[in-house]
């Protein structure tokens, strides 16, 4: 019974001092607040294409790099959703390649990257909602948010 305290005593001073038995757990890094959105783009004469937006906010004290430019566009990926929710998870081969351009974000700067799915990519899915996901790279990480869900094909209002 004493060796329990003993160890139950040892573990609570460690929690005190914020030190880990293991050494083993660290905090995430700092990242952006990313939130995305989508809108179909009326075409004069043509089919609609759908403009994803994500909006970037470094709400951090050290500054974030982001991918960016032709080598790494921003990252969207439909994927078939009958239920309209948001669904899907990030892996490494959405990430970036190392070496492109990026975007230096300093605390409390905001951007906007956008991104135009045209007509002919459109046309390659087949009817239906689908799950509008967006992958972001960072220098502290991948980072993925959840869209909205559209209907295709797109139709604009009249």
């Amino acid at each position: 019974m004493r060796t329990v305290i003993r160890v139950l005593v040892g573990v609570e001073l460690l929690a005190c001092t914020g030190e880990t038995p293991t050494g083993m757990l660290t905090l995430a890094p700092p990242t952006l607040s990313v939130t995305a959105t989508t809108h179909v783009l009326p075409v004069v004469n043509s089919t609609p294409e759908l403009q994803v937006s994500a909006s970037l906010r470094n709400g951090t004290k050290l500054r974030i790099g982001v991918a960016v430019g032709t080598q790494c566009p921003l990252l969207v990926q439909l994927s078939p959703d009958p239920t309209g929710e948001p669904a899907g998870s990030l892996d490494a081969s959405m990430a970036c390649p190392p070496g492109g351009s990026t975007l230096e974000l300093a605390p409390g700067d905001t951007a906007v990257l956008t991104r135009v799915l045209g007509a002919d990519t459109l046309a390659s899915y087949a009817a239906g909602l689908y799950g509008v996901n967006v992958a972001v790279t960072t220098s502290t990480g991948l980072l993925g948010v959840w869209a909205g869900a559209v209907q295709l094909p797109l139709t604009t209002s009249p």
